[in-house]
């Protein structure tokens, strides 16, 4: 099955990393939502990316330096705003399902910050980090278990060394470089396959046609009908949306 990744939301209706975002790429059957991941001055982890700090929300400064209370005025109203990871989280694991996470983090105390406040919500087993391959290395340091996504955009694939330093459990491509042949030798190797930024259809079929893991696409309410389409039918009653990343049964190398 392939998983349907909204990124930041359904960000067709509202603007990126919000709430209300969320909210409706949740209601239109996302099964995993990317959101984008930044630490207060304060400690708290924000969802919001320093861009969309300057260009959607008029800061000219990035989230490590403003505290909490600083950030949560700038929204125009109590939904419209920056919110906290704790309140994503909350509307990720509400209702029927369970969505998966991948957050992406410009360094390892904000996934640590982050991965502190998904235990206390039981939602361990369904998130992921991803980020720069420095800042994943940072992050498996100190966190030896932390489930890591391998973000690549180069037509080679990740030397050995990355793979032995990271130990990643889902591998996040570029979906252009892409091809049957690779998703299989990586599956091969037991690691998910997740392909961004996916945003027309004809590339979604493709792609689904290949058996990748996850789709992360800006266009989530045409997604979603091509992968529920493609799923295998499942017995009625409550059910959770598969995690990212099947286990590991070897080095890709």
């Amino acid at each position: 099955m392939t998983l349907a990744t909204a990124l930041r939301g359904d960000t067709s209706r509202f603007r990126e990393n919000t709430l209300p975002a969320i909210r409706s790429a949740i209601a239109a059957g996302a099964d995993a939502l990317a959101v984008d991941l930044r630490m207060t001055a304060d400690g708290h982890v924000v969802v919001v990316r320093d861009l969309s700090l300057k260009e959607d929300w008029g800061l000219e400064r990035p989230a490590v330096s403003a505290d909490l209370a600083e950030l949560a005025v700038l929204g125009t109203d109590v939904e419209l705003r920056i919110p906290t990871f704790m309140e994503v989280l909350a509307e990720a694991g509400r209702g029927r399902t369970a969505c998966s996470l991948l957050c992406e983090v410009d360094s390892a105390d904000t996934a640590l910050a982050a991965e502190a406040v998904v235990g206390e919500h039981g939602m361990s087993d369904r998130v992921h980090y991803t980020g720069p391959v420095e800042t994943l290395r940072a992050l498996r340091a100190k966190l030896s278990a932390a489930p890591i996504a391998l973000p690549w955009d180069r037509p080679d694939l990740p030397a050995p060394g990355v793979w032995e330093d990271l130990r990643p459990d889902l591998f996040s491509a570029d979906y252009r470089m892409l091809t049957r042949e690779v998703v299989v030798e990586i599956q091969r190797h037991g690691y998910g396959v997740a392909a961004w930024t996916v945003d027309d259809f004809s590339e979604m079929v493709r792609l689904a046609g290949m058996g990748v893991d996850s789709i992360i696409t800006a266009n989530i309410v045409d997604l979603v009908p091509l992968t529920r389409n493609r799923a295998q039918p499942t017995e009625s009653g409550p059910q959770e949306n598969p995690v990212f990343a099947p286990e590991k049964s070897g080095e890709l190398l």
